[in-house]
């Protein structure tokens, strides 16, 4: 598919950025958004491990500290949890259009990153950090502090955020390199094995090498 065909369905104010990388040279531009779909496909391993495992090892310690699994509803009516009971409300509204059931694994899987990275905002250091920290059992005891595992987790939701809205990933600072290490320096914090099962399966290392190497 040649430039202008690209133009027509992806847009010149989407392919802009990689024609101006690269000094108007289209043909190499062309590659650069290539190798950034294949980029965006080879994090997904590493986004849906980290996502699914933070979000289960919040919901074990919650479950604990509330001492029911819908530890959401404890929530009702707190001022100091007003934007997640939204989130909780969104998630249950769209199971509701789906006619599913809203049982707590389905409302779980319904709530955002957005969600779970925010539960280790500083609002929430003395309500809810001494039962968090334990998801990460694995993390040395001087980093486990609710401030570096928040803007941890922060990067990682950007990083996802424009994974999945199909946004440039060759040229951020820090590296999309250096972002994924951190994505699995947290989840090892929550499991080294874990990690160790992600590499088998994480590809974004090597994609990246190849375009470093175009």
């Amino acid at each position: 598919m040649n430039w202008n065909d690209l133009e027509k369905h992806f847009s010149p104010a989407r392919l802009g950025r990689y024609r101006a990388e690269r000094g108007g040279d289209v043909a190499r531009a062309a590659t650069d958004y290539s190798s950034n779909v294949l980029l965006s496909e080879a994090m997904v391993p590493l986004l849906n491990v980290l996502e699914i495992a933070l979000r289960n090892g919040i919901h074990a310690r919650l479950s604990r500290l509330y001492g029911r699994t819908d530890w959401w509803e404890s929530w009702v009516g707190d001022p100091a949890f007003r934007w997640q009971n939204k989130e909780v409300v969104n998630a249950k509204a769209k199971l509701a259009r789906r006619h599913e059931a809203q049982t707590p694994d389905k409302v779980l899987a319904e709530l955002t990153f957005g969600f779970w990275s925010s539960l280790f905002n500083t609002q929430f250091q003395t309500a809810l950090w001494k039962d968090l920290r334990l998801v990460f059992t694995r993390c040395p005891k001087p980093q486990r502090q609710r401030h570096n595992i928040s803007a941890a987790l922060n990067q990682i939701r950007d990083l996802r955020n424009r994974v999945f809205h199909h946004e440039p990933l060759l040229w951020l600072t820090p590296t999309l390199l250096d972002q994924h290490a951190v994505g699995v320096t947290v989840i090892n914090w929550i499991d080294p094995q874990l990690g160790q099962w992600l590499s088998i399966h994480d590809r974004l290392p090597s994609t990246w090498t190849g375009w470093v190497a175009t």
